[in-house]
């Protein structure tokens, strides 16, 4: 009677506990250190309230049975596990999703009154085609059944499409979320050689672009583990997509959170971005003067 729902617990509540410090310390920064706070500060506070959100809902279902065998927890710990397994679905989805555009956003600032129509129109594609493909494979997920509790209860008699349906879709998803933690890291390199940038940009290019490789990783690795959605024991099977959904979470909103630190860290010590002392300098973390 094995279960590994307190490695998911210990993970998921870690990786949230540091994303939420690193979201604090940057509104912390943009809010009452520059006065600098935009959208963007909004969209990584919404995501790391639906990360929590998730989180929650994760260890509902773990308090169920979740990270265990199927055949040793009773058909009402079976529904239940996957009712708040399938329950987490958009939020966390959603979860880490938003704090991409935050980094888009952030991108986009980086680039400064010399930044291409083009360029800036790429990158927001990049990032409605995930939210487009990210939405439809949840909304496949409650929609692949007639009735849609068939998903988290598996005992009553159901019809459903192919799984391969669900499958194309969510690995549409999957591959498409790799591929923007992958273009959100190494974008920033072109920054770095066609811009003119104080060292706090440039840390700040560095960190997204290490982070967004990491996420990168994250995201290749869940998306192998997809396929689990079927499985005959999923709440013991759905571990590493459990496990490697919130690490890519935790590392985007970390990502968005970042950049900004230096500069938070140098100001806070009386200092700007060359070292030279201005206590009352008034500016935001990206300004270039």
């Amino acid at each position: 009677n094995e279960s590994r729902g307190y490695i998911i617990n210990i993970v998921g509540w870690i990786g949230a506990a540091i994303a939420t410090a690193f979201v604090a310390l940057r509104i912390f920064s943009r809010k009452w250190l520059t006065n600098s706070a935009g959208w963007d500060d909004a969209i990584i506070v919404a995501a790391a309230i639906l990360n929590i959100v998730t989180i929650a809902l994760g260890s509902v279902s773990i308090h169920y049975g979740n990270g265990g065998h199927v055949v040793y927890m009773t058909k009402d710990q079976v529904e239940k596990t996957l009712f708040y397994s399938a329950l987490l679905r958009p939020t966390g989805i959603t979860a880490y999703c938003l704090p991409k555009l935050s980094v888009v956003m952030l991108i986009i600032g980086l680039m400064g009154p010399q930044k291409r129509r083009r360029d800036v129109w790429a990158l927001y594609a990049v990032i409605i085609v995930l939210f487009i493909t990210s939405a439809l494979s949840f909304i496949l997920l409650f929609a692949q059944c007639n009735p849609p509790s068939h998903l988290w209860q598996p005992f009553l008699p159901a019809e459903c499409f192919p799984d391969s349906v669900l499958d194309v879709v969510t690995y549409i998803a999957g591959s498409w979320s790799a591929l923007t933690d992958l273009i959100l890291a190494a974008y920033p390199v072109k920054l770095l050689w066609n811009l003119q940038m104080k060292k706090s940009r440039k840390i700040s290019i560095m960190m997204i672009m290490g982070l967004g490789f990491f996420a990168m990783i994250a995201a290749i690795i869940k998306t192998t583990q997809l396929s689990k959605n079927h499985a005959l024991d999923p709440p013991w099977e759905l571990f590493w997509l459990f496990i490697t959904t919130y690490i890519e979470t935790d590392l985007v909103i970390i990502a968005a959170c970042a950049p900004p630190l230096p500069k938070l860290i140098l100001r806070l010590m009386g200092k700007d971005t060359d070292g030279s002392t201005h206590p009352n300098e008034n500016s935001t973390p990206f300004s270039s003067s």
